[in-house]
């Protein structure tokens, strides 16, 4: 009887010992596969959106995700990112429906991105690169939807841009340059246009196209939908 008891605890206490390790090795791999993944995902957020990128991965398992190279969506923010040629914005990305192929690279259903560009990044990008009128100040009317620039010391000048969507990007239309309060020469308006006309042309990360935009009083906040596109750079797990 004694015997047969000290079996039963010590087939028990083996049991429990199994049971144990093989949680904890459950656990370890668990989290090296979710490492792995984070560590990988970031680096091809990193390439879209530049340095200091975060992602968030969302859905199961990660051993699940490796092992049938499917995620169901992450997450990515970039408080200094760049859209196309505007530097210095705020965004945050939702992939959804992940597939990471075999051939290095991976695809994604459908990106959904908020972005706030801050007066500041459209003072950089209405900058001229010669810099004998430099854009000293912005300011942004949320009801009549224009962007004005301080051109010069002291106020020497104004252009007023009009913000619009123009397939699929975020286009700033000059409306109007003085100069001292009267029409600014041709050559110098044909200046301004030319240096925003060539900040404009740059395409958008993943696929994106801007679908909706509105003025603020501190900036620009765009919204940017994407369907079915490739990730880009190597997204191999």
């Amino acid at each position: 009887m004694i015997r047969s008891l000290f079996r039963r605890h010590r087939a028990a206490a083996v049991t429990t010992l199994a049971l144990a390790a093989l949680l904890l090795t459950t656990t370890v791999a668990e989290l090296a596969a979710r490492t792995l993944l984070h560590n990988r995902l970031t680096a091809v957020a990193g390439r879209a959106l530049g340095k200091g990128t975060t992602v968030d991965i969302e859905g199961g398992p990660a051993l699940l995700a490796l092992f049938d190279r499917h995620i169901d969506a992450v997450t990515i923010s970039n408080d200094h990112a760049a859209l196309g040629r505007i530097p210095g914005v705020s965004v945050r990305a939702r992939l959804e429906d992940l597939q990471l192929t075999a051939d290095r690279s991976g695809t994604v259903t459908r990106t959904h991105a908020d972005v706030t560009v801050p007066a500041a990044s459209l003072q950089r990008m209405a900058e001229m690169s010669d810099g004998r009128l430099p854009v000293t100040a912005v300011h942004l009317d949320d009801q009549a939807d224009t962007v004005t620039l301080d051109l010069g010391q002291g106020g020497l000048g104004q252009a007023t841009l009009q913000p619009r969507l123009q397939n699929g990007r975020v286009t700033l239309h000059l409306a109007d340059v003085e100069i001292l309060g009267s029409p600014a020469p041709p050559r110098l308006v044909d200046r301004i246009q030319d240096t925003l006309t060539s900040r404009n042309a740059a395409d958008y990360p993943l696929g994106l196209k801007a679908s909706t935009l509105d003025v603020t009083t501190t900036g620009l906040a765009v919204g940017l939908e994407a369907g079915p596109t490739r990730l880009p750079g190597k997204a191999r797990i």
